[in-house]
């Protein structure tokens, strides 16, 4: 064996340490290193958890695959909403009708050309009031029944076409693939400030599709501002890849356990310490970090599929079958390929395994996982 070893740092200069006249700073210098890992993290724990079990065990088994849903492109999200009848606008005469005329004008200028799903939504929606406004206005003055008879032609095509605008607005933008995509990041320990905008975002959106109002707090501000608040974080995203993970590791946990039961009773062992620091690992892993973990990320998720599917409830069909499977992943538990589906029947698995350990080894009380809190 060397008396000495050299740590080369990828900055900075070279650090020798003599092993055999520095025991202590070798020492702290590992306490050092191990401390740039965060214990508390779920990305930790978690992997902590299966690992700890392996090496226990001896057991060492690849972990099982996962399938993360993925969000079409922007493309595919989209309903084509072309501009309808806006050159038959500018041709009526709508003189006595001039907010009507001013909003044409400029949905046809270089800036309403150029409007986000947001902006067109409110444009379109202020156009349903003002069409009415300007039939009602003329009928007054008696003015030419042909234009009227257009505007309403107008009115009842932007009726029918109205609803594709109402989905452009939640998928054909920016601001909910962001959203909607974890980058392989899992749900921060404490994340209410995200989570509580998202629902906020989400609710607003569901009270505002169906009102008519074009006034506070149904205005295109405030509208621009909670969809702020969706893009600034990935909060739905890592709730799907943290349920999914959480599937996948409780997965990998009972197949390990599950082939160690295969070859033999673990109670009474052998090995009594086997069992001891088998118990170990699923009170300090799984029932203190996990457990909690894995509630709140079941608690979460009920509560954000049901806001979802409130506001799904109000938009038309998905313009593509691929859309809709993926909606259908993210939001319905009764489907089989569900992250949420996954997760469920992922815990039953553990959970039964577990019991037939602890039951062997008479510590089946220390076993508190409730099932039925994991709902639908």
């Amino acid at each position: 064996m060397k008396a000495s070893k050299t740590a080369s740092l990828p900055e900075g200069p070279v650090i020798k340490i003599t092993v055999d006249r520095f025991p202590t700073l070798l020492f702290v210098f590992a306490l050092m290193l191990s401390g740039c890992s965060d214990h508390t993290s779920p990305e930790y724990f978690l992997e902590e958890y299966t690992h700890r079990l392996s090496r226990v065990t001896g057991i060492d088994i690849p972990e099982p695959e996962i399938a993360i849903p993925t969000l079409p492109p922007l493309r595919q999200r989209a309903y084509p909403a072309p501009d309808l009848r806006i050159k038959a606008l500018e041709a009526l005469d709508l003189l006595k009708c001039p907010a009507l005329s001013q909003a044409v004008a400029y949905r046809n200028s270089s800036l309403g050309k150029q409007m986000l799903p947001s902006q067109h939504y409110f444009y379109e929606k202020t156009l349903l009031s003002l069409i009415p406004q300007c039939i009602g206005s003329l009928r007054q003055t008696d003015e030419n029944r042909e234009v009227i008879a257009k505007l309403q032609e107008i009115l009842s095509e932007k009726q029918a076409t109205f609803p594709a605008i109402e989905w452009n607005l939640v998928f054909a933008n920016t601001e909910f693939s962001k959203q909607l995509h974890s980058q392989g990041r899992l749900l921060a320990i404490d994340d209410q400030a995200n989570f509580q905008g998202t629902r906020e975002a989400l609710n607003y959106l569901t009270r505002l599709l169906p009102d008519q109002l074009l006034e506070p707090p149904y205005t295109s501000t405030d509208l621009e501002r909670h969809l702020q608040q969706v893009a600034a974080n990935r909060y739905l995203g890592e709730l799907i890849y943290s349920a999914t993970l959480l599937s996948q590791t409780l997965n990998h946990a009972a197949n390990i356990l599950l082939l160690r039961l295969e070859k033999g009773p673990v109670c009474p062992a052998a090995d009594p310490a086997e069992a001891e620091r088998l118990h170990n690992v699923f009170r300090l892993f799984y029932r203190e970090k996990i457990q909690p973990y894995l509630a709140r990320v079941d608690q979460e998720g009920i509560i954000i599929r049901n806001d979802f599917k409130r506001l799904l409830s109000l938009l038309p069909a998905a313009p593509r079958d691929d859309i809709q499977r993926y909606l259908s992943l993210i939001t319905q538990a009764s489907n089989i390929h569900s992250p949420w589906y996954q997760l469920e029947q992922s815990i039953k698995h553990h959970t039964n395994i577990w019991a037939e350990f602890l039951d062997q080894c008479g510590k089946a009380p220390a076993l508190q996982i409730n099932q039925k809190a994991f709902g639908n």
